[in-house]
């Protein structure tokens, strides 16, 4: 069974948080030269006062930031969370990637969100919460927490995506191109494993673990293609058919025993798509692990094209590498004419 246990919003969620925002202007950075951001991968730095951090509000922040994310084999936080008081937050601290303000002060009459990329650094998001109380500081932090979260996601695929650029697989993001018509950052390391037409298996492979993504599409007939339920119909289809397990007879498959796949609609760079988390299996093997799904109309208007990404990666962390691939995905750019 699928869980749709998210619903898309239907603001501009940035647009949102711009016109919230007071003292920090603009939601786009500025021309002056600022330094590369800091931060282990998934960390962010929480600025809040400790009466605070240790009471209602810092729980809500924990609780939400350091939740379970979802889709992988072993429990792991969205976010791994290091704590300041505000009083304490210096320059040195400044140039963390992923900072989230609760700054509570009783003459805040009014609560409001202030938000800025590359304020400090670069990559960057600053996302300020002003409150005049706890209560209000949880009523406003509530409201806006989804959309907040997807801007500090946004900011961990833009640095993800700077690094790959800089090493990139030019062959493979060619043959991505002239068999679908749009381009993916492909750093080195990765190899195509696999290309027909309609589909590509494109791998990278080490000792402890294997990252990989499928690109494949299908004709597109009616909008009820979207259904989770018939999008991983399809992905079992096509990974019966192109991704073998080790032995004769075994193939990859969703699992939907352990864990059931959860599905959203979003906004995948400016386009409808519907994104699903869940594992895959071996069909009469013990290999297994994670994978992240996303499904678009292609530019031709007559397909559904797949954006899939797995991890095999046994006695491992998986989020991070999850992220890796995510980064990737969400790098689509269609192919200049």
């Amino acid at each position: 069974m699928i869980h749709n246990n998210k619903a898309m919003k239907q603001v501009d969620l940035f647009f949102y948080l711009c016109l919230t925002a007071i003292t920090m202007v603009s939601c786009s950075s500025d021309e002056r030269a600022i330094p590369n951001s800091v931060g282990k991968s998934s960390e962010m730095l929480i600025v809040i006062e400790k009466h605070y951090w240790n009471g209602s509000a810092g729980e809500e922040i924990r609780d939400f930031f350091g939740q379970e994310m979802e889709g992988l084999p072993q429990v792991e936080p969205l976010f791994q969370l290091a704590w300041v008081p505000e009083s304490d937050f210096a320059t040195l601290m400044q140039s963390h990637r992923n900072i989230f303000i609760a700054s509570i002060k009783p003459e805040i009459a009014q609560p409001f969100i202030e938000t800025k990329r590359d304020l400090w650094a670069k990559p960057q998001r600053v996302v300020k919460i002003n409150a005049g109380s706890d209560t209000a500081f949880i009523r406003i932090f509530k409201e806006n927490q989804n959309a907040v979260l997807k801007l500090f996601e946004q900011v961990e695929r833009e640095r993800i995506q700077k690094a790959y650029k800089s090493v990139l697989n030019q062959s493979v993001v060619k043959e991505i191109s002239d068999n679908f018509g749009f381009t993916l950052v492909i750093p080195s390391g990765y190899y195509t494993a696999k290309n027909q037409t309609d589909f590509m298996w494109i791998r990278r492979e080490t000792a402890e673990i294997s990252q990989a993504i499928l690109i494949y599409s299908y004709d597109y007939k009616d909008t009820i293609d979207f259904n989770p339920g018939h999008i991983l119909a399809m992905r079992d289809i096509i990974t019966k058919q192109h991704i073998p397990g080790t032995f004769d007879g075994t193939y990859m498959k969703v699992e939907n025993e352990f864990i059931s796949p959860v599905s959203e609609r979003i906004d995948f760079n400016g386009r409808f798509a519907v994104e699903i988390r869940g594992l895959w299996e071996v069909k009469g093997d013990y290999m297994g692990g994670p994978f992240v799904n996303y499904s678009i109309v292609d530019e031709t208007g007559t397909k559904i094209l797949s954006l899939d990404a797995y991890v095999y990666a046994p006695n491992e962390n998986k989020r991070d590498l999850i992220r890796q691939l995510e980064a990737i995905l969400f790098s689509y750019e269609p192919a200049l004419e």
